[in-house]
């Protein structure tokens, strides 16, 4: 892989990060039944990236995926219980049990970020000593 290619590939995610922030300040502005079509549309496209990500964990055989795939797998575990008690609650018509279950979303929300940014972190890690094993390899054929 290409240091150029490494390097679009991790501009990416701030390039996410960016729309991302960009539609949940949008967002701040919208009715309540918006909110819950953005977020349907979110968790699809959250569904989508995650499926896209196990067929990608499902073709690479090294340690290192397997370990990705592992954290993947439990990564969607927790998101489809967190989703399912926030959808099972999201009916109840109560305030307290209403607010409490923005809490819990709230939590979570900020959970999600938490990973986000420590994926960063191993993403710029990972790319980092990729590009040094290349330019190790490449300092050993000459």
């Amino acid at each position: 892989m290409a240091d150029t290619n490494l390097h679009t590939q991790f501009e990416k995610i701030s390039n996410k990060a960016k729309k991302a922030t960009d539609e949940l300040r949008a967002a701040s502005q919208r009715t309540r039944d918006q909110l819950a079509t953005d977020a349907a549309k979110a968790k699809d496209r959250a569904t989508a990236a995650a499926n896209q990500l196990n067929d990608k964990a499902d073709g690479a055989h090294d340690k290192a995926s397997s370990q990705w795939h592992e954290i993947r797998g439990n990564w969607q575990a927790h998101v489809a219980k967190v989703r399912t008690s926030v959808n099972e609650k999201a009916d109840q018509l109560d305030a307290k049990m209403a607010d409490k279950d923005a809490n819990r979303a709230e939590s979570y929300a900020l959970d999600a970020i938490d990973f986000a940014q420590a994926a960063i972190d191993e993403a710029e890690s990972a790319t980092l000593d990729a590009l040094y094993a290349r330019a190790s390899a490449d300092a050993l054929r000459t």
